[in-house]
């Protein structure tokens, strides 16, 4: 993949967006599938579902505000000036920026052989 000298400010949003995607990620695997939660049900197929609970106020809150740091972020990655100092580069550079630290680990990962 093609590097291209991105800003350093631009490059701390991406970082706070992907910290922020994965901050979202892990929340939404701890808690109850529905924020409204759901009786117990027995389908048409007789599978019974149990009851899941409702999410906290806590966690909603917690919920709407990583969404919207999210969205604030997402935004400030989007129109950035950086971008409209590439011209027909910029898709290729958009794709590099959400890969950069992927692409940075992968690199350092690979072994030199020893002698």
């Amino acid at each position: 993949m093609a590097s291209f000298p991105f800003p350093d400010d631009l490059r701390t949003l991406q970082r706070q967006l992907h910290a922020v995607r994965n901050e979202l990620t892990a929340l939404h695997a701890h808690l109850p599938p529905r924020p409204a939660g759901t009786e117990a049900f027995v389908d048409e197929d007789g599978f019974e579902h149990p009851a899941t609970p409702a999410w906290t106020d806590e966690e909603r809150q917690t919920v709407d505000a990583l969404w919207a740091r999210q969205r604030k972020l997402a935004h400030a990655v989007t129109v950035h000036p950086f971008w409209s100092t590439l011209g027909a580069d910029q898709i290729a550079a958009r794709a590099a920026l959400k890969h950069l630290d992927s692409t940075a680990e992968s690199d350092d990962a690979v072994e030199t052989p020893k002698s």
